[in-house]
């Protein structure tokens, strides 16, 4: 039978897990309603690390900071890009302390561009909890995969990837 210290940690673990979701999940209903562009912004730390690839010209590149990364949704919830349907499945969390690394499926119901990934991609993420209690995306890769398989588009050196290493 467990000790009280036992369930205690196994509690804590599965309260940090579903913090990361939630983060994770709020974060695509976010980037898919107009207008709440601050609210999608606050989810990243104020050193957030944001990589994306495999999208289109517009959008590759590495962004560091919160200010640089919202840039960068204030132009697309401007632009119109913020009405997608962002789903994400096949989710994978890894909680270490206050630090969580997160892999997970990307499928976007849009309309797809020549030469990206079509609507098919992967998470590679990692959040930290904060001295407020949430989880907030200290890195985020978002990688096309419609060009390459997904063991391919893993970043293996990624902290915390464990288990996706070679």
């Amino acid at each position: 039978m467990a000790t009280i210290e036992e369930l205690e940690k196994r509690v804590a673990y599965l309260e940090a897990v579903e913090g990361v979701r939630r983060t994770v999940l709020e974060y695509l209903l976010l980037h898919d309603i107009p207008g709440v562009v601050e609210d999608l912004i606050g989810l990243f730390t104020e050193d957030a690390v944001l990589e994306i690839s495999g999208y289109g010209e517009s959008l590759e590149g590495v962004l560091e900071g919160r200010e640089a990364i919202g840039g960068l949704y204030r132009r697309l919830d401007a632009g119109g890009v913020a009405t997608g349907k962002h789903t994400t499945t096949n989710i994978h969390i890894e909680v270490d302390g206050d630090e969580a690394t997160v892999i997970s499926y990307l499928a976007v119901g849009a309309d797809a561009r020549p030469g990206t990934a079509p609507g098919g991609g992967i998470y590679q993420e990692r959040l930290r909890r904060e001295s407020d209690g949430r989880w907030r995306f200290a890195r985020k890769r978002i990688i096309g995969t419609g060009e390459q398989t997904v063991h391919a588009a893993i970043d293996h050196d990624f902290p915390g990837t464990g288990a996706w290493r070679n």
